[in-house]
């Protein structure tokens, strides 16, 4: 178990890291994102379509996923030994393919610490459905 001061440290770490990978996603930043992303990154998408870090690249860089607005809510984030888990929501919206589409759903991120530096292996989104 690591202490409360670095505990803290890593939380605003995470918070940051976040934050970067919102706005490389609005920018469509293909080389910030491949900086943040571990190699193995399974990005399961809310229509339960998964891409792993080169095809996520390849479709954001050929303009296939357009971010508009992106907005992360919520966020909790766990420290569970080299691994941060953030759960929370997101919200905005998304060119995908041409088509335009609201974003509401929670997801869930994991990120890993490897050669002394945090890396995003994990993305769930599963959307929010209002009855």
């Amino acid at each position: 178990m690591i202490d409360t001061a670095l505990r803290t440290k890593v939380i605003a770490d995470i918070k940051e890291l976040e934050e970067r990978r919102r706005q490389a996603m609005l920018r469509s930043d293909v080389p910030e994102l491949e900086e943040l992303f571990a190699e193995e990154l399974a990005y399961t998408h809310s229509n339960a379509e998964v891409d792993t870090m080169a095809d996520y690249i390849a479709k954001l860089d050929n303009h296939h996923y357009l971010y508009h607005e992106l907005n992360f809510l919520d966020q909790d984030i766990r420290i569970v030994g080299p691994a941060a888990l953030v759960t929370g929501r997101m919200t905005g919206e998304v060119t995908i393919a041409g088509q335009l589409r609201k974003l509401n759903s929670r997801t869930t991120v994991v990120w890993i610490r490897r050669d002394d530096r945090w890396r995003m292996l994990t993305f769930q989104s599963t959307p929010i459905l209002v009855a």
